[in-house]
């Protein structure tokens, strides 16, 4: 069996499709098909069950593919040994987080990995919306809260709680709310979290949990929650990692600081048993220093 169509197979397990691996590799679905069949009749077995919307290896298929991903593995480590681990970087790297994060802090160190290796390309798919990392090509992504999909490796980069915030001019004009039950008489911004708007907001603090109603007025992703914050237009409720510029620059103020939300984890998520290329590791290394120096700023400023 050739590399590639190693590469193929592998690509096919990990979308649960001929279309999307076809759009992978820059191959037409009719190509790809014909080349797992070619496969399958080589090797004498069934790789995968075929039905009209899926495709899904066999048990048999399960261990060609698991062959498969450690030899194409192996050959990538091979391959950066061999040019040297001070050569320039090249290739593309599909990175996906929340608008926020990315406008805010994946923007500068992707700029400066770009200008540092001309050859790289990096796509960054900027959404509060989940993506789908195998069927999507994703190589990394930055996730907000529990990582409930077993199939993903996931490493954990911070973990802050929420905090509530509005800006300067906003709490001059509409006073300041002295315990969350006074929250219902202020503009409350809410997100929007799978399509779905925020209702109700869950604080805590050392007297009890509490959780408050909302009817807001406005509700978006978070960068747009952040946004109308700066913009006077209410109060929100934002991770403290996310805000953390705008407190330390006056931008925005503490509101009910006695109350947060319970700490959120933020994870760099990869597809599982793949290995990573050196370039993505290396834009994984700039985005965990970043994230570090983050961290340390919100303790400081939280502690």
């Amino acid at each position: 069996m050739k590399l590639d169509e190693m590469d193929l197979l592998v690509r096919v397990a990990e979308t649960g499709s001929m279309t999307l691996a076809a759009r992978q590799l820059n191959l037409t679905p009719a190509a790809v098909s014909a080349a797992v069949k070619r496969v399958e009749e080589t090797v004498g077995v069934r790789l995968f069950e075929r039905t009209t919307r899926t495709v899904h290896p066999t048990e048999e298929g399960l261990r060609v593919i698991e062959g498969c991903q450690e030899v194409v593995a192996r050959w990538q480590r091979t391959l950066e040994a061999v040019r040297g681990a001070s050569q320039s970087l090249a290739g593309t790297i599909h990175i996906s987080a929340p608008a926020d994060t990315t406008y805010q802090i994946l923007e500068p160190v992707i700029a400066r990995l770009s200008q540092q290796h001309p050859e790289l390309q990096v796509v960054v798919h900027s959404s509060d919306a989940l993506h789908q990392l195998h069927r999507e090509a994703i190589d990394m992504a930055i996730r907000y809260g529990p990582m409930p999909d077993s199939t993903l490796s996931a490493r954990r980069l911070a973990i802050c709680p929420g905090v509530l915030v509005a800006s300067p001019a906003y709490l001059e004009r509409s006073g300041r709310p002295s315990q969350p039950g006074e929250l219902a008489k202020h503009r409350c911004i809410t997100l929007r979290l799978a399509s779905v708007p925020v209702t109700t907001w869950a604080l805590q603090s050392a007297a009890g949990a509490r959780t408050v109603p909302l009817q807001s007025p406005l509700c978006g992703d978070g960068y747009l929650a952040r946004r109308w914050a700066l913009a006077g237009q209410g109060i929100a409720l934002k991770s403290l990692f996310d805000v953390i510029d705008d407190l330390e620059s006056g931008r925005l103020e503490r509101v009910l600081p006695a109350y947060t939300t319970s700490p959120m984890a933020i994870h760099a998520v990869f597809p599982s048993r793949r290995f990573l290329p050196a370039r993505v590791r290396a834009l994984d290394a700039a985005i965990t220093a970043e994230f570090n120096d983050r961290l340390a700023r919100c303790e400081r400023w939280y502690g």
